[in-house]
């Protein structure tokens, strides 16, 4: 998404910023590093590497998309850039983090999953519905197609004279 351009750019920005690392005083970069990364971010990236602090900016590079300096920033992702900005100063943690991703080990589609209700299925089935609602059914009858296999069969006495 080019949010998350914007957003981890204005993050980077004002961790660059903490670290005294700008050519020029904040107030004059953000502007300019607002619209146009390209002509701030890459040379204070520059400078942090050549002071061997390169391992303090891995938590945010991770998270930069390839397509990070291509170009000036649209009014969304500058929105986006000082909302990153303002959060990387005041200390809010970053988005995304490893751990919430995976809560109890499972994924989204593991805990949570779409019931319908027997007699809106039946009503479905009578007054039809777009595509979308057939594919759910479908899904759903797929589901239960395995559940019905597994079963066992009692077999009575005269099926097996």
């Amino acid at each position: 998404m080019s949010q998350h351009r914007g957003y981890f750019l204005g993050r980077l920005f004002a961790f660059l910023a903490q670290q005294n690392v700008l050519e020029q005083p904040v107030e004059h970069c953000y502007q300019q590093a607002c619209t146009h990364p390209p002509q701030v971010i890459p040379q204070a990236l520059a400078t942090m590497i050549a002071a061997g602090k390169e391992e303090t900016l891995f938590p945010l590079m991770k998270y930069l998309p390839l397509s990070a300096f291509d170009g000036p920033l649209n009014r969304r992702e500058q929105g986006a850039f000082a909302l990153g900005y303002t959060h990387e100063r005041t200390g809010a943690s970053l988005p995304f983090a490893e751990e919430d991703l995976e809560e109890d080990g499972q994924e989204l589609t593991e805990r949570y999953e779409f019931r319908v209700d027997p007699h809106l299925k039946e009503w479905i089935k009578r007054e039809g519905g777009g595509p979308f609602i057939r594919a759910l059914l479908r899904n759903e009858r797929v589901k239960q197609v395995p559940e019905i296999l597994s079963e066992p069969r009692e077999e009575s006495s005269e099926t097996r004279l």
